[in-house]
């Protein structure tokens, strides 16, 4: 069945597959499941390996993740049933699924296209502060400082902490007078920047379905936009996921989809995050039918996927899929630095090269201090790295890459767990002018400057 053909046949099933407990689908169906598959397909995670480049083990982590989708399924909370699909309805959806995607409009547009690993093709930079809460007066002043630097093609904004001064309280009306003022705010600094057709990614603060429709109604988001829905980990959807999916399909906005699994939870190592995450993405396709699908794996202690383990199992996973699917795949960089610190540049350095050569078509940058959960904490420089070594990474081999990532990584992975949270965006960057500091500036040109002597083509871009 075509891409978004199949929607009533999500809901459908949504309602009317094998019925099972959440807890009991997470320890009696998933943990066992990728435990089996992992060793049935001798998938096992090397230390001195960042950025795999064996093809063979690529291939059967996708078949591991297309096995996992066959025997779990998708579970949906609302109904306590399993949403589930045949091998063959599930490599149907990934034949059919949308291989290029047109994001934004105008001069502002860019296309997305499908990559494989060791790719020389355009890479989408998408940048912002990804649902960072911000106060309303920094919501424009960060917005703009992610807008003026060229090397960002996408927008994804921050979060508002409150709205007109009130708090934001999930399901009420405050939720959606939230989403309404959040469009508002952030077309508004798209328009200053003289970037107005420009995708931008919604809705951040939407903790229901009513702020992400709110939204994207009328005279806020458009369908040009970068519209949300995630999975919950560990592959957990419920009916507001749905209802934006269903949303989505009939307005034709863009749609992005994501699953970020817990490494060392239900999933185990290394080894279980690649086969979730080739596993949850085939899922994702099949029942929130995005046009790009994301991953974010999680640290439960450090609030990252920048350390070796993750860049290994992120590239794997990546790879696994991009090599047998034509699905426009994505990766979140999420450090344990943030904004002001040296660790968080070179995070993402790491991070971005290795996710890039595995085949990505579209870098997503970045949530700073541990996963955006400390307020305020981004600016624009945090993507600017990201997106200049996204296109310094282009048509390097993966072998080269895990060279550079091999390099890096010792930079920073000591202070990682030293709560390396830096500082927040009024204290990094000038609000009036919209410019960094002069020492955040100074602490990036330094960093850029290393990774230049290491050989990254960095001073020799096109884009």
């Amino acid at each position: 069945m075509r891409h978004r053909a199949r929607l009533v046949e999500v809901l459908h099933r949504a309602e009317t597959g094998p019925m099972i407990e959440e807890a009991d689908f997470e320890r009696t169906l998933v943990a066992p499941a990728i435990k089996k598959l992992v060793q049935k397909y001798d998938i096992k995670y090397r230390k001195e390996v960042f950025v795999p480049s064996d093809d063979d083990l690529a291939d059967r982590v996708f078949q591991a993740g297309l096995d996992l989708a066959v025997e779990v399924g998708l579970f949906c909370q609302n109904t306590s049933r399993r949403i589930t699909w045949t091998r063959e309805e599930l490599l149907e959806g990934l034949r059919y699924c949308p291989s290029e995607v047109i994001m934004g409009a105008g001069n502002d547009a860019i296309i997305a296209r499908a990559r494989k690993p060791d790719d020389n093709g355009r890479v989408v930079v998408a940048g912002g502060a990804f649902g960072t809460p911000v106060p309303e007066y920094m919501y424009i002043p960060m917005s703009l400082s992610y807008l003026k630097e060229p090397v960002i093609d996408v927008i994804d904004n921050p979060s508002l902490e409150t709205v007109y001064g009130y708090p934001i309280k999930a399901g009420s009306p405050w939720e959606v007078l939230a989403a309404h003022r959040e469009a508002e705010l952030a077309l508004q600094a798209a328009e200053i920047a003289g970037r107005p057709g420009i995708c931008l990614g919604c809705v951040e603060l939407s903790p229901t379905a009513l702020g992400a429709l709110a939204g994207v109604s009328w005279g806020g988001y458009r369908p040009t936009d970068w519209l949300h829905a995630p999975i919950m980990s560990e592959l957990k959807t419920n009916y507001d996921m749905l209802s934006i999916v269903s949303h989505a399909t009939r307005t034709g906005t863009i749609l992005e989809a994501y699953y970020n699994p817990i490494f060392g939870g239900y999933v185990g190592g290394s080894e279980g995050v690649a086969v979730a995450i080739a596993g949850g993405l085939i899922l994702l396709n099949q029942n929130h039918l995005p046009h790009t699908l994301n991953t974010r794996p999680n640290h439960p202690f450090l609030n990252c996927d920048t350390t070796p383990e993750l860049i290994w199992a992120t590239s794997l996973g990546v790879q696994s899929l991009t090599r047998n699917t034509n699905l426009v795949i994505d990766t979140l960089v999420g450090p344990a630095g943030g904004p002001g610190t040296k660790t968080m540049l070179y995070e993402n350095a790491a991070f971005v090269i290795a996710t890039t050569t595995s085949g990505q078509s579209l870098m997503a940058s970045c949530h700073s201090s541990s996963g955006g959960a400390t307020p305020k904490h981004a600016s624009g420089l945090d993507s600017k790295i990201c997106g200049e070594i996204t296109h310094a990474s282009r048509g390097m081999s993966r072998k080269e890459a895990n060279e550079f990532v091999k390099q890096i990584v010792p930079l920073y992975i000591d202070d990682l767990p030293n709560n390396p949270i830096g500082k927040p965006f009024n204290e990094v960057y000038d609000m009036d002018k919209i410019e960094p500091t002069a020492e955040w500036q100074g602490m990036y040109d330094e960093v850029r400057n290393n990774l230049i002597k290491m050989g990254l083509p960095l001073d020799r871009l096109v884009f």
